[in-house]
Order: C-alpha cells, then structure tokens, then sequence
C-alpha cells in the first residue's frame, strides 16, 4: 500500500479514522495525529493493550505479551515442558530489542516517509515465543499491533520484509475501514469464492488472497528498489516466484464470477492498480 499509493494517500486514511480524536484547539501535526490514531484504536479495540509513545513501541512486558498473544491466536507448543517455559528467554530481551531497533533503523535509512508511517500505523510490536513458528503476523483484532518472531539466521533485510509485510496488512485494513472493501463479507468463505494466493499458493477466501497480492507486490516494490532481488531471503520466496504467484493469484480473483458482487469499486481499483504495478517489473531481472 505504501509503494501502490505513497504516504500521503495512506496517512490521509489515518487522518480520516483518527479525525473524531483530534483534540480541539491544538494544531494538527504528525503528534497530534498519532496521539488519535492511538485514541482512535483504544476505542475500536478497548481488550488491546494502550502504548505509551506516539512511536512504534517494543513490548517488553511479559504480561501484555501475553495477553497479546491470546488476541493474536498464538498458541504453545504441546511439546513444551514446565522445565521449558522457565528456562525460556523473555518475549523481548535485549538482544531481540536491539534486533528490531536496527531494523526501524535501517527502514529510517531506507525511506524516510516509509519509515514515518510505519512509526504512525504501527503501535506496537511484541514477540512471545508462544509459537514455534518464526515469521510475522497482524490480526484484525489487534488492528496496529505486530508479532515478529525471527530466528537467529535472520539478516536485517528479512526483519524488515516483515515489517513491510505486516504494515501492508494493517494498512489494507485501515482503507477497508475508511472504504468499503467487501460488501458481503459473510460470503467471502464459500467454497465457490475461495481464490488462490500469492503467499501460500493455496486457495484461500477472498479476504485472504487479496491481501496476499497486495503483501507480495509491496514486497516486491521493497526489493526493486532498495533489497534487490538477488539476496538470499529466508522468509518469502524468491522474487520471480512471487511475481508469478501474484499475477496467478490476482487473474484468480479478477476471474471470480461474482467478483462484482464480493469486492467493491475500491478494492477492485486497487487491485487493478496493483496488476499495473506487477507488470512493471522486469521478470528477466528477477532471481529464479
């Protein structure tokens, strides 16, 4: 969402969501906003955990980790033993922390206005072991909040195709909420208008599948222009297959017989806007 629309488009939808908290009198900046982003999401989702910066903050406390991870759906592994889960190392300890904060970091030396609006939609990231699972995850019932848990292997390059990857969730999510995104919701898990993905390569519901072209495509975008496509990623595939997928992926959606009804003008836009976007890429340049 970022590299489709720019950061004025998507700050713009933050802007509209957070326009009721905005206090009176005081002048609107990217402070003010923040502060009614966070207060527009404490009111939408009152279970999640408040943070106290106007920045992307590190949740360190076990606790909220947590209760994080219960909204997030994580779950521990069976295997654990109580011997496990004392010696265990804390969801955020120094190391991690330092690991993260290189990677906003390194985003900052990236982008700057990408870095910007992850500092403003992202809230809060947290880490709890409770899944065994490495990668990352958003929820639509922690909308601002991220769950990053990466192996030591990483490089700080798979740091941040999470951190894209997950922005891209939250910001979609946020459109949908400013926007009218599907229509028809509860029809979204028929088995006639389940579509394929880009990610997984699986059919998946609509909902899913799309999100899945728009997290691909940004990843893409984030490669062409600052990764390269020729690094050896840990967390999502290479670049000509991602390409691939997305365009299968995006064909799959588009061929949906009642695409018109599931999906509204504005999803389709972005969607058709997203095609463009792929095509502009050069295959022959792409890794195999």
């Amino acid at each position: 969402m970022y590299f489709l629309g720019g950061a004025a488009a998507n700050l713009q939808t933050v802007m509209v969501l957070a326009r009721p908290h905005l206090p009176e009198g005081e002048p609107v900046n990217e402070t003010t906003v923040a502060r009614a982003y966070r207060d527009y999401l404490a009111d939408l989702q009152p279970d999640v955990p408040s943070t106290p910066t106007t920045e992307t903050f590190l949740v360190r406390d076990e606790s909220q980790s947590e209760l994080l991870a219960d909204l997030f759906g994580l779950k521990e592994s069976p295997e654990r033993t109580q011997k496990d889960a004392v010696a265990e190392t804390p969801s955020m300890d120094d190391t991690k922390s330092a690991f993260f904060g290189e990677g906003l970091k390194r985003l900052a030396q990236y982008d700057a206005e990408l870095s910007m609006l992850f500092q403003m939609a992202v809230k809060s990231i947290f880490s709890t072991p409770a899944s065994r699972i490495p990668g990352s995850m958003t929820v639509r019932a922690a909308l601002g909040v991220m769950w990053v848990y990466p192996l030591k292997t990483w490089a700080i390059e798979d740091l941040i195709e999470a951190y894209v990857h997950e922005l891209t969730h939250t910001l979609v999510m946020l459109d949908e909420r400013r926007f009218t995104h599907y229509p028809h919701y509860d029809e979204l898990e028929h088995e006639e208008n389940l579509v394929h993905s880009a990610i997984r390569n699986e059919k998946r519901s609509l909902f899913a599948s799309v999100h899945s072209v728009f997290v691909a495509s940004e990843l893409l975008q984030l490669r062409e222009v600052h990764h390269g496509h020729r690094l050896e990623f840990r967390i999502h595939p290479s670049s000509r297959n991602m390409r691939e997928k997305s365009l299968a992926a995006l064909e799959s959606i588009l061929a949906l017989p009642n695409i018109d009804r599931l999906a509204s003008p504005r999803l389709r836009e972005l969607l058709e806007a997203t095609g463009k976007q792929l095509d502009t890429l050069r295959p022959g340049a792409l890794r195999s």
